[in-house]
């Protein structure tokens, strides 16, 4: 894989991607956001990221999923792409967590507010004996309803539906021993966790595919009232992806 900024060179991306800083802030968890989207701005294809992926953007979403403490992702994103207990990171991958004291695997979480989620899906059947259960943060009142379903196969968080809100779930992730959450989307999400002024930063793959269509579904829903100054931090190329970090300015 090639930098191609700040400086053009080769590089190993796992160790380029493990050796950056990332540092928990007033009490929180660091919020990484990792997204794709098209050349012409879409974020799936067919209703699915996968669509949009190749190999080189496939390793590079292990590699950074394999930086987290926890997995932070929306209900809808959950059911999009059929979510399966995460992969068991390997080799290089393996060592860097473990120097770091995390688990073998990252955890999963769910803001699902109506707890509208399949039980059998992977990310609950599949997860592997030695895991906590996934997180799932939802309403009180969805609680109530669904509870059944999930007491076996997860943790559930609820709160009151005026206070089921970006802030308050990360707050709580730092509760539970996360100092680096990959927040994978979607577009509700994203959009939340921004306002709140809570990532720090967004790893952004540029596919070299054009979809087409009007109105492409955005990155972030819902406007912010004022735009995020960020910082290029890196570029990376390889297969014609480009893989941009960007820190938010503070």
């Amino acid at each position: 894989m090639k930098q191609i900024f700040p400086e053009e060179t080769e590089v190993d991306p796992i160790d380029v991607y493990n050796n950056d800083v990332r540092t928990p802030l007033n009490s929180r968890p660091w919020i990484l956001l990792n997204m794709v989207n098209s050349v012409d701005g879409f974020i799936s294809f067919e209703g699915r990221a996968g669509g949009l992926s190749g190999s080189a953007d496939k390793n590079i979403y292990q590699i950074i999923r394999g930086l987290a403490d926890i997995i932070l992702v929306g209900a809808g994103t959950v059911r999009a792409e059929n979510y399966k207990a995460p992969k068991t990171p390997e080799g290089k991958l393996a060592e860097f967590r473990e120097s770091r004291g995390q688990e073998k695997r990252p955890r999963i979480a769910v803001l699902s507010g109506e707890l509208n989620l399949n039980p059998d899906m992977g990310l609950f059947a599949e997860r592997h004996p030695e895991d906590k259960p996934p997180l799932i943060y939802t309403k009180s009142e969805s609680l109530e309803k669904n509870r059944s379903q999930f007491a076996a196969s997860s943790e559930i968080i609820d709160f009151p539906e005026e206070e089921l809100n970006a802030s308050r779930v990360v707050h709580d992730l730092f509760n539970q021993d996360a100092k680096i959450v990959v927040c994978e989307g979607g577009p509700n999400l994203n959009a939340h966790l921004l306002a709140d002024d809570l990532i720090d930063e967004f790893c952004l793959s540029v596919s070299p595919r054009a979809v087409g269509g009007e109105n492409p579904p955005p990155f972030l829903n819902h406007p912010v009232d004022s735009p995020v100054e960020l910082s290029l931090n890196r570029i990376l190329l390889e297969e014609e992806f480009l893989f941009c970090r960007y820190l938010t300015v503070r």
